[in-house]
């Protein structure tokens, strides 16, 4: 059934009236009473108004909005409620503005996305209420006041605080302070024909389409991709070479966090900070160490959370904070420390700003006991402030180096090549002698099993066949990485002059 736009409703010719039918209105809101003589009603059939109504000098509402206002509340509620699909929001408030920062401080209530919006002006009730339709399209009303309501169904009456909402049905009653309000399935008459004059209808349904629909697409495709391939979680047995840091981590992050009535007595360190060259898995290991205590993980560069408006960085802060908060046991990782965390004093008072910033959340972390940590990481440890460095803050520092025995070598060339195929003449432990030698990190390490990947591919003739499309399941089987694959590896990983030399610090 189409329903007509509330808004192309227009009524410009108003009359004051008598009911043509006699009928009182049952509402508590209709107080005091008082009897007029007056001709028939037109705008509003079926309601006899007691009070006079004078339209001479209103200037803040509209004469057809203070007839419409004495109404029921529980009648207009009823109209707007008999047009209301999923996606829509009714919220009653004594001005929109208040409306606003009601519907605003419980917008995450909302388990679906909001269409439209209809507000109801209401001076009597002195509070504020929101009803919508939920996913299957029932009704539920939503408490948005900072106090408690009540709910009387049937003979029980539920309690609601703010941010609360609970299935309505016809004849349900919902208490606020003194004040009862009916859910009615229709009011007294019809009011289709005038429902544009005592609601504001906020259509947004053009602007959020588009957004669904992408979204949609995006589920669509991603059913194949879950279906086929499942995600590797990332442990500490997929990092290599740096037990003495995996150990330092697991006594001051992981145990606490899985055995926290052993450290009831202890003052846990909750900031981290690792250094080192880059590409010896420092963001490898804040993950993995992530996954290994189940914790929320939250990564990011330091750049990120800098902004051009003064202030938004601390309040960039700030919400991470919050954020890690509301999500614990909750591990941060920081990358590029030294951009946010530099040394007080210079030109850069704003930069200032946001290392005392820093420093104050982290206090607060420590002095709360939450179970949030901070790890950190930077090519420069002597570029940052010394109260950032100190304990209490950050006064955990752990140096993350190249591997400097073969074993380590060994066990981070074994991961990078765990699935892929080696020819026989591949002597792993000549290659882990070759690679220690040349002080290479892991990052090297995997550059260099991907180019030696590559080298196999071009050698067996595979990106030919890609090319000329007569590639098949056999020649991927067939294919195996040569020792001469990875030679060239290494040498064209030590000729390019653009690129800085293996293991340089």
């Amino acid at each position: 059934m189409r329903i007509n736009p509330v808004q192309n409703y227009h009524y410009p010719h108003y009359t004051n009236n008598k009911s043509a039918t006699g009928i009182k209105p049952s509402s508590q809101y209709f107080n005091n009473p008082v009897s007029i003589d007056s001709e028939k009603n037109t705008a509003f059939p079926g309601y006899q108004f007691y009070s006079p109504i004078n339209f001479r000098g209103v200037i803040k509402a509209s004469p057809a909005l203070s007839l419409a206002k004495k109404i029921p509340l529980e009648d207009r509620l009823a109209s707007v409620l008999q047009v209301l699909t999923q996606g829509d929001v009714v919220i009653i408030d004594k001005t929109l503005k208040a409306a606003q920062k009601s519907l605003k401080e419980v917008g995450n209530s909302f388990n679906n996305i909001i269409k439209r919006i209809f507000y109801i002006e209401d001076d009597n009730l002195h509070a504020s209420l929101a009803f919508f339709k939920n996913h299957n399209n029932e009704l539920e009303a939503l408490n948005t006041n900072k106090f408690g309501i009540g709910l009387r169904s049937t003979d029980s009456i539920y309690k609601m605080q703010q941010g609360d909402s609970f299935y309505v049905f016809p004849n349900d009653m919902l208490i606020v302070n003194d004040k009862q309000l009916l859910i009615k399935d229709k009011p007294l008459t019809d009011l289709s024909m005038q429902r544009n004059i005592f609601v504001k209808a906020f259509d947004f349904t053009e602007q959020v389409t588009p957004i669904i629909n992408r979204q949609n697409q995006k589920s669509i495709y991603s059913i194949l991709q879950k279906a086929t391939t499942k995600g590797k979680t990332l442990t500490f047995a997929d990092v290599g070479g740096q037990d003495n840091v995996i150990s330092s981590l697991k006594k001051g992050i992981l145990y606490p966090i899985k055995y926290p009535e052993a450290y009831r007595n202890a003052s846990l360190n909750h900031g981290y900070i690792l250094y080192g060259p880059p590409g010896t898995g420092k963001t490898l290991i804040a993950q993995a160490l992530a996954n290994e205590t189940n914790a929320s993980f939250i990564k990011l560069n330091g750049l990120e959370m800098e902004s051009k408006w003064v202030g938004q960085s601390e309040e960039n802060w700030r919400r991470l904070f919050d954020t890690a908060k509301e999500n614990q046991p909750c591990i941060i990782f920081i990358d590029e420390f030294d951009a946010v965390a530099k040394k007080r004093g210079g030109a850069d008072v704003y930069g200032d700003k946001v290392t005392n910033q820093l420093l104050t959340l982290m206090s607060d972390v420590e002095k709360n006991g939450d179970d949030v940590f901070v790890i950190t990481a930077t090519n420069r440890l002597d570029m940052l402030d010394s109260a950032i460095t100190r304990s209490g803050r950050f006064g955990k520092h752990i140096e993350v180096k190249a591997p400097d025995t073969k074993d380590g070598v060994l066990k981070i060339f074994d991961i990078h090549t765990k699935n892929k195929p080696l020819a026989d003449d591949v002597n792993k432990e000549k290659l882990a002698d070759e690679l220690l030698k040349l002080k290479t990190t892991g990052a090297d390490i995997s550059f260099i099993v991907n180019s030696a990947h590559e080298n196999a591919f071009e050698r067996s003739g595979i990106y030919k066949k890609m090319e000329n499309g007569t590639l098949s399941s056999l020649d991927i089987e067939n294919m195996r990485l040569t020792n001469e694959d990875f030679q060239q590896a290494i040498k064209e990983a030590n000729k390019k002059t653009t690129r800085t030399p293996i293991g340089y610090r």
